[in-house]
């Protein structure tokens, strides 16, 4: 058997060449160690670098052997620092991929098998120790980022989609909404729509104005009434004139509350105004009665009205001048 001590006697050629080769062994340890922590690694170089100073001709053995031990001794002890450093990485990057892994939950971006993906990549880091292992993770990790990616930019496209689809609903619907006219105001007497409405209606009718007629009727004493009983009970006498003259009309005939105790209708008629004033009088003549109570007391009052039938032509203004002339030209009879 040969031993190291066989070899390291002074001032001979063999002692030399080993000091020589110890020499290079203690300097490959520091050049070539895996670095891990810097500052560790640093500190393992100055170890051994202390170890070479005191590597001369000069060393007796026996402090030759102690430098030797001493260098062994500090590439141990690295070498667990090291090994607890690659394993604090290792769980930091278990952390990372959890972290990860809960914030792709709670944002809700992925799909149930990309997250079903990140957590097998969590548990698989737990008992990672190899570099290939951790290579191998790495690229699983890379292709399930890569879904998740994929997944947020489809979720972001179908709600950009949504969204757009949404606007043309909403446009398509201020469209329609244009096309119709809200419902007007009501008279609160008769319920009937009022004097705006009716100017507003007449005027479309005017476009096509053939085979239209408008009927003004003009509710007689009103005033009267008023005067004698107060206005809730010339309301009560307008409401009955109202719907007393609306059953007379057809279900598509369009009564309105014009002014004071005038009521106004756009009919639509085939027939010439001579026939459809027949069909007027039948109903606008007759003379009824309204029960009503005022105070402690039961009144009866006279119901009927005077009325005339215009049928609609242009110009607007010279037909609304006929409709407000015929209106005003009642109101000296109120009293009578």
């Amino acid at each position: 058997m040969i031993s190291l001590r066989s070899y390291l006697f002074r001032d001979t050629e063999a002692e030399t060449t080993y000091r020589r080769v110890i020499g290079l062994f203690l300097q490959g340890i520091a050049l070539h160690s895996v670095e891990g922590d810097k500052a560790d690694y640093d500190r393992f170089r100055e170890d051994i670098e202390k170890c070479l100073a005191v590597l001369s001709p000069e060393t007796p053995v026996s402090e030759l052997l102690v430098v030797v031990g001493g260098a062994l001794r500090a590439m141990e002890d690295y070498n667990q620092r090291t090994s607890k450093f690659v394993r604090r990485q290792n769980t930091e990057l278990q952390h990372m991929v959890s972290m990860l892994t809960n914030t792709v939950i709670t944002i809700g971006a992925s799909s149930e098998q990309s997250v079903n993906r990140l957590q097998s990549i969590e548990k698989s880091i737990e008992s990672t120790q190899k570099v290939e292992d951790i290579q191998i993770l790495k690229l699983r990790l890379s292709e399930c980022l890569e879904a998740v990616r994929a997944e947020s930019e489809r979720q972001h496209r179908d709600g950009r989609d949504a969204l757009a689809n949404l606007k043309k609903e909403l446009e398509s619907s201020q469209e329609m909404m244009g096309s119709f006219r809200p419902p007007p105001n009501l008279d609160e007497a008769t319920g009937l729509p009022g004097k705006a409405e009716a100017e507003r209606v007449i005027r479309a009718a005017m476009e096509s104005p053939q085979g239209k007629f408008v009927v003004i009727a003009v509710c007689s004493r009103v005033q009267a009434v008023n005067a004698r009983f107060g206005y809730t009970v010339g309301d009560r006498m307008l409401g009955a004139f109202a719907e007393h003259f609306k059953k007379g009309l057809s279900a598509r005939d369009q009564l309105f509350r014009w002014q004071g105790p005038a009521l106004v209708a756009l009919l639509e008629r085939a027939e010439r105004i001579e026939r459809v004033r027949t069909e007027i009088r039948q109903f606008a003549d007759v003379k009824f009665d309204k029960t009503t109570e005022v105070g402690q007391r039961t009144v009866l009052i006279p119901i009927s009205a005077s009325w005339s039938i215009f049928a609609l032509a242009p110009p607007l203004e010279t037909f609304m001048t006929q409709l407000e002339a015929f209106a005003a030209a009642q109101a000296p009879r109120d009293y009578a």
